[in-house]
C-alpha cells in the first residue's frame, strides 16, 4: 500500500520545477474548489500547463515513469489485451507491448497499486505488467476514444469524465476482436427431432435432410426414449411442448450417450438462432469477469492455486468423456469456483475442504450465479446410494466429476510427477468407491486420463523442469516468473538445505543458482551440492552472480557448470541458454528413438520408465497393444504383445515367452513404443505365464543385477 501522506504535493513540485507559477496554482485551486476534479486536470484543461509538463511532475510525485498518451498511436491489438470492462472500471489504458519480454505497458493514475498489477496480470493472461503514471484528463480521453467509441482528442478541450455505468453500455462493436482461425465443425449424420409442431417440424426435417443429415422425427418424448435406446444420434432436438417426460429423455441421454449434443428449444426460430444458448454463455462469461476482477482485488496472486489445478483437470476429464462444449464449459466453470469462499474469508482457518465448497455454493447463490453451477457444487461428495443408473442430471454429472478431481488434487500434488505406485493407489481407491461416491463411467474415464499422463509425462515434458536457488528473494521472483512465462516448470527455494533435499527428490532437468558473495562462498555451495550427490557435471547447472564477480567465477566451469551469467543482464540470455540445453537433450532423445518415431503410438525412454514399470501400468488397463522395446544397441529389440492387458507373446533374438521379457527388464538404456492393435493382428501366443509371475521374477533379476553391478 502506497503511503500518500509521505508523497510530495503536486503543486509544490510544479512550482519547484518551474512548470507553473504560484498565481496559476491559486487560480486552479479556486476552480477545483468550485467545480471539483483534480488539480492537474484543471491546469491542463485551461492550458496553464501542457500534458508533458504535467506528466513530468506526476512522475516525480509517484517516483515512477510517466507517459504522454496524446502523442501516441495505440495499435488495436494492444488495446484488446485489456478487456474493456476492466479498462473502464480500473481507469487504465494499455499503450505498448513488448512480445520478447512479454511486457505490457499500461497507463494509470495509481502506479503503486499492487492489487491493480495482480488484476491486470490475470486478465492479460500472465503478461508482465508495468504501470506508468498519466494525466487524468489524457487518460479519460484515451479510454473514451478507444473503449467507448467517442471521436475525441485532448485538443477538443473537453473536461471528459467516464460515467460510472459506462461498463453497462459498452458497444461490442467498438473494439473488433481479432480474426480467429477457421473452426472445423464435424459432420452430424444423425439427428433425432422431437417435436409436435405440424408445420415447422416437417420443415425443419426437410432443411436438415437437404444438408445431408439423416433425420428421425417423433412427437413424443417417451417414444424418443425408446428410439435412443436402439440408435445413436449426434444431436437430439427437443421441442418444449412435446408430450411425455422430456427431462427423463435428456437425463437418459447424458447417461447413455454423453457425447450426444442435446438442444431444448421453445420455437424453430430460437433453435436456428441458438438464442438461449448464446444468452446463457454470455451471462456466464460476464459474471465470471465481474467475479474474478473483484476477487483479484482482494487476493495477492493466483498462480498455482488449488482451484486452478482442479479446473485444469476437470476440463481434461470432460474432454476425455467427449462431453458437448456447453456442458463442458459449465462444469469447468464450476470447477474454477468450487472453493471461491476460501478467498473471500481468508482469515477463517477452521473449515475443511467440504465446508469451503458448501460456503462457496451459498456465496454464488447470493451473487445470483446460474443455479446449475450452484447445484453442481451442492452435489459434490454426495453418496450416490446406487441411484442414477438410468437418468443423470447435469448437476449430478458435474458434481461427480468435480468430486473425483478435487479429491485427487487434495491428495496428490498436481505439480509433481505421478509415480506408478501413486497411480496404482489412486486407481484402486477410485474403483473401490465406484457406485457409491463416484459414477463407474467417470471413474474409468479418470483412470484412462491419468494413465495416459503417466505414459506421456516423460515424453512430453522432459527437459523442462528447472530448480532455482537464490540467496536474495528479490532476485528470485523476476527470474522464476520469466521462466514460467516461457513454459518451464520451476521449483524455487531460499533455504540451502531444503534446496539440496529437493534436488535429490525432484530430479530437475536443469538448475539455476542465483548466488551472492565472493568466489570462496560460491565454491563452498557447489561443494555442498556435490557432496549431497547433485553433481553439476551430470546435471546442467547455470550460475548467476553480480557482474563484478562473474570473471572471478570462471574456474567453476572446470567443475562442470554449464555457464556463468551476470545477474543484472536481460533474462533473455538465461532463457536462450536453457533452450539450447533443452534442444540438445531432445536431439539426443530423437536420435535414440529414431527407429521408433514413425510409429503412431506412445513412446518414451527406458531411463524414465523401464519395462517393469511399463507392464505394470498397461496390464491393469486391459488394453490390446504391441510394445516394441529397443535396447542401447540395434540388436537388442524385444517385442511384446498384450491381449487385454495380458502378456500373450514375447520374442527377443530367438528367446520367446517369459525368458525374453526377463532379459528386457534388466535394460536401463533404450526406448519403447506402445501401439494399439486389433485382436486379429495378434500373433499366436507363446507365453502362458501370468503377468504377476513374470514381473516378480523380473524384479528379482533386476535386484540381482544391481547388486552385482551388471545392470545393462
Amino acid at each position: 500500500m502506497n503511503d500518500s501522506s509521505q508523497r510530495i504535493r503536486l503543486d509544490e513540485i510544479l512550482v519547484h520545477e518551474g512548470l507553473i507559477s504560484e498565481v496559476q496554482i491559486k487560480e486552479a485551486l479556486m476552480r477545483q474548489k468550485a467545480h471539483g476534479g483534480k488539480l492537474g486536470s484543471q491546469l491542463l484543461y485551461h492550458r496553464d500547463i501542457d500534458e508533458a509538463g504535467l506528466v513530468r511532475a506526476l512522475a516525480i510525485q509517484f517516483e515512477c515513469e510517466g507517459v504522454v498518451l496524446s502523442s501516441l498511436e495505440i495499435p488495436d491489438i494492444v488495446i484488446r489485451l485489456i478487456p474493456s470492462k476492466v479498462a473502464i472500471a480500473r481507469r487504465v489504458m494499455p499503450f505498448d507491448y513488448d512480445p520478447e519480454q512479454n511486457l505490457l505497458k499500461v497507463a494509470c493514475e495509481s502506479p503503486k497499486d499492487q492489487s491493480l498489477i495482480n488484476e491486470l496480470n490475470f486478465v492479460a493472461r500472465g503478461k508482465e505488467i508495468k504501470l506508468y503514471i498519466a494525466a487524468e484528463l489524457a487518460l479519460n480521453t484515451a479510454i473514451n476514444r478507444h473503449y467507448l467509441g467517442q471521436n475525441v482528442t485532448l485538443e477538443d478541450r473537453l473536461l471528459l469524465e467516464i460515467p460510472d455505468d459506462a461498463t453497462d453500455s459498452i458497444d461490442d462493436a467498438t473494439i473488433q476482436p481479432e480474426a480467429s482461425e477457421e473452426t472445423v465443425t464435424p459432420d452430424l449424420p444423425a439427428i433425432l427431432l422431437v417435436t409436435d409442431e405440424e408445420y415447422s417440424g416437417p420443415l425443419l426435417q426437410s432443411l436438415f435432410e437437404r444438408d445431408g443429415y439423416q433425420v428421425t422425427m417423433t412427437d413424443s418424448a417417451d417414444e424418443a426414449i425408446e428410439i435412443t435406446g436402439d440408435n445413436a444420434f449426434n444431436a437430439v432436438l427437443i421441442k418444449d411442448t412435446v408430450s411425455g417426460d422430456y427431462l427423463d429423455l435428456i437425463d437418459r441421454l447424458r447417461k447413455s450417450s454423453p457425447s450426444t449434443s442435446v438442444h431444448y428449444y421453445e420455437s424453430a426460430s430460437s433453435l436456428i438462432l441458438g438464442r438461449h444458448a448464446m444468452t446463457a454463455e454470455a451471462d456466464l462469461l460476464d459474471k465470471n469477469l465481474e467475479l474474478f476482477t473483484s476477487l483479484l482485488a482482494l487476493k495477492s496472486g493466483l498462480a498455482d492455486n488449488h482451484s486452478g489445478s482442479v479446473g485444469t483437470y476437470v476440463d481434461r476429464l470432460c474432454a476425455q468423456m467427449k462431453l458437448p462444449a456447453k456442458e463442458r464449459s459449465i462444469i469447468t466453470n464450476a470447477a474454477y469456483l468450487h472453493d471461491l469462499s476460501r478467498h473471500y474469508y481468508r482469515d477463517d482457518n477452521s473449515r475443511d475442504q467440504r465446508s469451503w465448497i458448501g460456503l462457496s455454493a451459498k456465496l454464488l447463490s447470493s451473487l445470483e450465479y446460474p443455479p446449475v453451477v450452484v447445484q453442481m457444487l451442492r452435489s459434490m461428495y454426495k453418496d450416490l446410494g446406487g441411484k442414477y443408473t438410468k437418468r443423470l442430471p447435469i448437476e449430478i454429472l458435474g458434481g461427480n466429476i468435480l468430486t473425483i478431481v478435487d479429491l485427487f488434487c487434495e491428495t496428490v500434488d498436481p505439480h509433481e510427477k505421478l509415480s506408478l505406485d501413486k497411480f496404482d493407489a489412486i486407481r484402486k481407491k477410485c474403483r473401490d468407491l465406484a457406485g457409491r461416491l463416484f459414477l463407474p463411467e467417470i471413474v474409468e474415464n479418470f483412470i484412462t486420463m491419468m494413465q495416459s499422463e503417466v505414459l506421456h509425462a516423460q515424453a512430453t515434458s522432459k527437459h523442462g523442469q528447472v530448480m532455482i536457488y537464490a540467496d536474495n528473494p528479490g532476485a528470485l521472483y523476476p527470474i522464476e516468473r520469466r521462466l514460467q512465462n516461457e513454459g518451464f516448470r520451476t521449483i524455487s527455494q531460499l533455504s540451502r538445505d531444503t534446496f539440496v533435499d529437493l534436488c535429490k527428490r525432484s530430479e530437475p532437468d536443469m538448475i539455476v543458482l542465483l548466488l551472492e558473495g565472493e568466489y570462496s562462498q560460491v565454491l563452498s555451495f557447489v561443494d555442498t551440492l556435490e557432496a549431497a550427490g547433485v553433481v553439476p557435471r551430470t546435471l546442467p547447472t547455470f550460475l548467476m552472480v553480480e557482474s563484478n564477480q562473474a570473471s572471478s567465477m570462471t574456474p567453476l566451469l572446470d567443475r562442470g557448470l554449464e555457464d556463468i551469467i551476470p545477474s543484472d543482464v536481460n533474462p533473455d540470455m538465461l532463457v536462450s541458454k536453457l533452450r539450447k540445453v533443452q534442444t540438445r537433450a531432445q536431439l539426443q532423445d530423437s536420435q535414440l528413438m529414431s527407429d521408433n518415431q514413425s510409429s503412431s503410438g506412445s513412446h518414451g525412454r527406458l531411463s524414465d520408465m523401464n519395462v517393469i514399470d511399463l507392464l505394470h501400468a498397461l496390464g491393469p488397463s486391459r488394453r490390446t497393444v504391441k510394445i516394441t522395446i529397443t535396447g542401447s544397441t540395434e540388436d537388442k529389440r524385444l517385442i511384446i504383445f498384450l491381449d487385454q492387458g495380458v502378456i500373450s507373446y514375447a520374442e527377443l533374438n530367438g528367446q520367446v515367452g517369459a525368458p525374453a521379457v526377463h532379459v528386457g527388464v534388466c535394460w536401463s538404456e533404450g526406448s519403447w513404443v506402445v501401439e494399439p492393435v486389433t485382436p486379429d493382428k495378434l500373433p499366436v501366443p507363446n507365453n502362458h505365464t501370468s503377468n504377476d509371475a513374470i514381473l516378480l521374477e523380473g524384479r528379482r533379476l533386476m535386484d540381482e543385477r544391481v547388486r552385482t553391478g551388471q545392470l545393462l
